[in-house]
């Protein structure tokens, strides 16, 4: 006999589109906001599971980038001839190095959790599938913000002290978060017809690593015309650059100031997130069935 409580009804997401084949949008995201609570808690749970059996634990959230962004440090200022007492290019460097691991974190992680979530719990149950990308990034975020503990003291090593770009930094995780959850919603799409994309997807973003100004100075490049034309084609060049600025970097003179760097983000932020959740949302009854 079927119980009529209805507590225990699972609930049904509406596979109702519109004539582009999209679900309407305003339903699905009311749908998948009545799941804030899940996407929390997993993410809660994703970050107590990390690093769980280490001697370190939770140290390794903040130590992980700091000797990261060391390594790059050894490599590209001393090699270059910067040398060990260059603590404000470490800081630089370190500083910027976080920013894109909580870029490329998200971009990766929300692929992943797509991939799995497809033939796991997602897969037989109501749940939107957009909720474990969302949980994804909240986890990457809040991996971030601890690992700026480890990025503080280094500022104050290099005598960079507080400045008034600083403020800025609140907004700059939100635009992060949302451009790494566009081109992941988007790669997660890609991911389930091609299933070498999650393969390639770290190399990827090794590469684009290089291609950013996230080691090398945007600076250099602003003084030559064609460089500065094909850097500033790169998503992460405004991105990267802001960051930079809110680390305390210094301003391009005669350039785009931080408030422009801040406004192409977000509109790169807000043009890859929609394509990216249009994209994914369109796809998604497909993806239990190729999982």
């Amino acid at each position: 006999m079927v119980s009529s409580d209805s507590r225990y009804a699972t609930p049904v997401v509406s596979r109702r589109t519109t004539k582009t084949g999209v679900p309407p949008v305003r339903e699905y995201l009311a749908q998948a906001f009545r799941y804030r609570t899940f996407a929390y808690y997993w993410s809660r749970a994703d970050i107590k599971a990390r690093n769980f059996e280490t001697v370190l634990g939770r140290i390794w959230l903040t130590l992980n980038p700091f000797l990261f962004g060391l390594i790059y440090f050894v490599f590209v200022a001393i090699l270059s001839g910067g040398g060990l007492g260059s603590s404000d290019r470490l800081a630089f460097i370190v500083g910027n190095l976080y920013a894109w691991g909580f870029f490329s974190a998200t971009v990766i992680t929300t692929v992943s959790s797509v991939q799995s979530g497809a033939g796991g719990i997602l897969g037989q149950s109501a749940v939107p599938r957009i909720v474990l990308p969302v949980a994804s990034t909240i986890t990457a975020a809040h991996l971030f913000v601890r690992s700026l503990g480890a990025y503080i003291p280094l500022h104050l090593i290099a005598s960079r002290g507080l400045h008034i770009e600083m403020l800025w930094m609140p907004l700059l995780i939100l635009l992060t978060g949302l451009l790494g959850l566009g081109f992941g919603l988007f790669l997660a799409v890609i991911n389930v017809y091609v299933r070498d994309v999650s393969r390639l997807l770290p190399h990827m973003m090794r590469l684009w690593l290089y291609l950013s100004p996230a080691i090398w100075v945007y600076t250099r490049v602003s003084t030559d015309s064609n460089l500065d034309t094909y850097a500033r084609q790169n998503p992460m060049y405004s991105s990267l650059t802001a960051w930079t600025m809110a680390f305390g970097g210094p301003l391009v003179e005669g350039g785009r100031g931080m408030a422009i760097h801040v406004l192409v983000f977000g509109l790169w932020a807000i043009g890859t997130l929609t394509v990216g959740f249009l994209f994914f949302i369109s796809r998604e009854d497909e993806f239990a069935i190729r999982n």
